[in-house]
């Protein structure tokens, strides 16, 4: 999934008020935006680690994007789906999978 560079710019160029109901925008429904805690998302040579989910994402994944502000924001969503056959939805029922990484420049 690319994200367009209409909303990038957005993120880059706007207060931070204007940030946070980009973020809101982008997280959509049925996903949850939380601050990430401090130490949960550690910087590494290959990208960004989220301890809370055990997750590593790459330098250059779609999932990752910079913006303004003082703290990462990670919107994630529930692993399981409407379309799974139940043992495998029961199984998912409380993972969840990272949508997009804000990561704060400067």
């Amino acid at each position: 999934m690319k994200v367009p560079a209409t909303v990038f710019a957005l993120c880059l160029a706007a207060g931070t008020a204007q940030a946070q109901s980009t973020i809101d925008q982008m997280c959509g429904q049925g996903h949850v935006n939380e601050i990430a805690k401090l130490g949960d998302v550690t910087e590494n040579p290959d990208g960004y680690y989220v301890r809370d989910l055990q997750v590593q994402l790459s330098h250059g994944d779609p999932r990752i994007i910079r913006t303004i502000g003082q703290a990462f924001h990670l919107c994630t969503r529930g692993a399981a789906t409407p379309n799974m056959e139940s043992s495998a939805a029961l199984l998912l029922m409380n993972e969840r999978r990272v949508k997009f990484l804000f990561v704060p420049v400067g």
